[in-house]
């Protein structure tokens, strides 16, 4: 089956979906996006990610003809034309199309897509053994806080892990610490406190992050937001990434050092189940 793109008020094959080459976000990675899982055919966290959606295009002064009901409609129904199982899909919204200029043109329509993308959880391997990573100086702009389709310092450290043969990378903010991993909020646990960097403009305000955040207070877990340097993070008894995609996913070794025992830690895994407990009571 042929997936089924919204582009600009129409359904269209993907043999057949197309933006202009004048598109601000082609031209400029002018736009912001986000991105749902959905479960056993139905969204998780949807009104929460199409409310950062929304709070992004505003943030970068994209002026939205869509109201939240109507962003949330289409969703579905993009979703119920592709028979969404366990897929994700994305939404992305550019300044619209316009000829050539860097600052704002006047009276343009923002363009709208939304696709599906099959899932890309961690392997049953990488979630039995945590995954590996290594730490890059983190050369992204100072408005990490917006999820903005202009992505490239990401794209080059994914495949910098590539490269390396490990499943991602944490960014190391110069004079801030461990800010967070490749597409991923971080946690750490040590002395029996889950800690994680606070909101700021150096890290992505995850709507996984927060879940988490709430899970942990749930499993009466002491939550403190701090940012750790790279010697604390390596000091710690366990360390985990979360996000839509990876849900919350154990690093069991930095630069080739292991966290912990160097295997996937009991307090990951609590949260892991009991975030997914949250998925099974809002999907199945």
């Amino acid at each position: 089956m042929e997936r089924i793109f919204f582009i600009n008020g129409h359904f269209v094959p993907a043999s057949e979906a197309f933006i202009s080459a004048e598109d601000r976000g082609f031209n400029f990675g002018d736009g912001v996006y986000e991105v749902v899982h959905w479960y056993n055919s139905q969204p998780f966290l949807l009104e929460e990610h199409i409310d950062r959606l929304i709070e992004s295009a505003h943030v970068i002064r994209i002026e939205l003809p869509w109201t939240k009901d109507e962003l949330i409609e289409i969703a579905k129904e993009t979703a119920l034309k592709n028979n969404l199982q366990d897929d994700y899909i994305y939404m992305q919204i550019s300044r619209g199309k316009a000829v050539r200029q860097h600052s704002f043109p006047v009276n343009i329509k923002p363009t709208l897509v939304m696709n599906t993308q099959p899932s890309a959880k961690p392997s049953d391997e990488v979630r039995q053994k945590g995954a590996r990573v290594i730490t890059l100086p983190d050369i992204r702009w100072l408005h990490c806080d917006i999820k903005a389709l202009s992505a490239l310092a990401n794209v080059l450290a994914k495949q910098a892990a590539k490269d390396h043969n490990v499943d991602d990378v944490l960014y190391d903010r110069s004079g801030v610490g461990i800010v967070e991993g490749g597409s991923s909020n971080i946690f750490y646990f040590k002395d029996n406190k889950l800690m994680t960097p606070p909101l700021s403009p150096y890290i992505f305000p995850g709507i996984t992050r927060g879940k988490v955040i709430e899970v942990a207070y749930e499993c009466n877990f002491e939550v403190e937001e701090k940012v750790l340097s790279l010697p604390e993070v390596l000091e710690a008894e366990e360390v985990m990434l979360a996000s839509t995609g990876l849900e919350v996913l154990s690093v069991t070794e930095i630069n080739g050092r292991k966290i912990g025992a160097g295997v996937p830690g009991p307090i990951a895994y609590k949260l892991w189940q009991t975030y997914m407990q949250h998925v099974k009571e809002a999907c199945y």
